[in-house]
């Protein structure tokens, strides 16, 4: 499923003076496992391609030092700017860049890196976005539907909901979010927004529900879940950026720089680990994680929506290209 909705590049946000937007933050995950596998270095260069509020940034700056610099990445402008204001409370000097991860070798020739020392790119949802019913994430929403992670981006979950048809529906949900009520639910939709549009993801769950129940069988999450977070890879074109970015993270390393990729899914864990197999069968990097590191229990029951979370790091090797 190749569909290129990339948003916009805006470039640096980081001389913003704009206020601090009342908004959740994000927490991170695996904070500490990131930074063993990334070993910034003081003095160092580091990419965030996924910055989001700051968490996983603030503990590589602080890292990095005042005689280093991070560059940060994110879609979602509201969100660099509550990274802004916290970053700014550390001494290492940063940049900041509005635009997708695929964007990363723009950001850093405006910052003037030849190759970065540590990379991270964490691909889960923000708990800023989750968390926030206007942004139409969460299925208890009563807002639009909405799930862009760039809100200046025309394509919406509404959109995608009352306008695709239903073929297409089903092959969304089941090629991205692997449901097996897909083709019941793509009819249920149709059925129903022939007689009024679904509005919310509380009306979509609702809906879900009701088909999952005529379907029988055991859920161990909420059946809308599925539905939901294929709605979100689509609107957002997320692995088709994933794979773009996999295809040009050696290039972005400086020789022995090393990467975290933290994924929540399926299908995102198999691009990684597939992507870098070959890679290191070119010679481009070398796997770090035998198998993908996971958050400890502990972790897990302080929060829970880290459970899904796994850890892979590589290094690109140190002969083949200069030092930055």
């Amino acid at each position: 499923m190749q569909v290129s909705r990339r948003p916009a590049w805006t470039g640096t946000m980081s001389t913003s003076d704009s206020p601090e937007p009342d908004m959740p933050l994000h927490r991170p995950a695996m904070v500490e496992q990131v930074l063993d596998y990334l070993s910034p270095p003081a003095g160092g260069r580091a990419l965030d391609a996924t910055v989001g509020t700051g968490g996983h940034s603030i503990a590589i700056a602080r890292r990095l030092g005042a005689d280093g610099l991070l560059v940060a990445m994110d879609r979602d402008e509201k969100a660099l700017e509550v990274a802004r204001g916290r970053l700014e409370e550390t001494a290492c000097p940063f940049r900041l860049f509005k635009g997708s991860f695929t964007r990363a070798a723009d950001a850093a020739e405006r910052a003037d890196v030849q190759g970065f020392d540590a990379v991270l790119a964490d691909l889960g949802i923000g708990t800023h976005q989750m968390d926030d019913a206007e942004r139409g994430f969460s299925y208890s929403s009563g807002e639009r539907l909405d799930m862009r992670y760039d809100r200046s981006q025309r394509l919406t979950a509404w959109e995608v909901v009352n306008r695709e048809p239903e073929d297409r529906l089903a092959d969304i949900f089941w090629k991205l979010g692997e449901e097996r009520l897909s083709r019941q639910i793509a009819r249920a939709i149709v059925r129903r927004r022939d007689r009024e549009p679904i509005d919310t993801p509380a009306e979509l769950a609702e809906l879900i529900e009701n088909v999952a129940a005529r379907g029988g069988g055991e859920w161990r999450i909420h059946p809308a879940t599925r539905v939901m977070m294929a709605l979100r890879i689509y609107v957002n074109n997320e692995l088709e950026e994933l794979e773009d970015f996999l295809e040009l993270l050696p290039d972005l390393l400086a020789p022995a720089g090393r990467a975290v990729i933290l994924t929540y899914h399926s299908l995102e864990a198999r691009r990684v680990k597939q992507a870098w197999q070959e890679q290191e069968e070119e010679g481009r990097l070398q796997v770090l994680t035998e198998s993908p590191v996971t958050p400890e229990a502990e972790e897990i029951e302080d929060n829970p929506r880290v459970r899904s979370c796994q850890l892979r790091a590589a290094v690109r090797p140190r002969r083949g290209g200069g030092a930055r």
